[in-house]
């Protein structure tokens, strides 16, 4: 789970950071990071590694390293 917690921080860090995101990206960012938090407090390894997937998939998009 620590893995997958600091890949989760790492990856919102460089995407909140990226200059010229619109809002509906950041709003995503911002959803799905809040996923991912919760899934991990619940201890559903499963389910936080799907929302990190998306996470990068955001990065990606973006033109972001995830």
């Amino acid at each position: 789970m620590d893995s997958v917690s600091l890949h989760l921080r790492v990856t919102g860090h460089r995407l909140r950071t990226a200059p010229g995101l619109d809002a509906a990206t950041r709003e995503d960012i911002v959803y799905v990071t809040a996923r991912a938090g919760m899934a991990l407090d619940l201890a559903h390894l499963a389910a936080a590694r799907r929302e990190l997937e998306r996470l990068e998939t955001i990065a990606r998009r973006c033109g972001v390293e995830p």
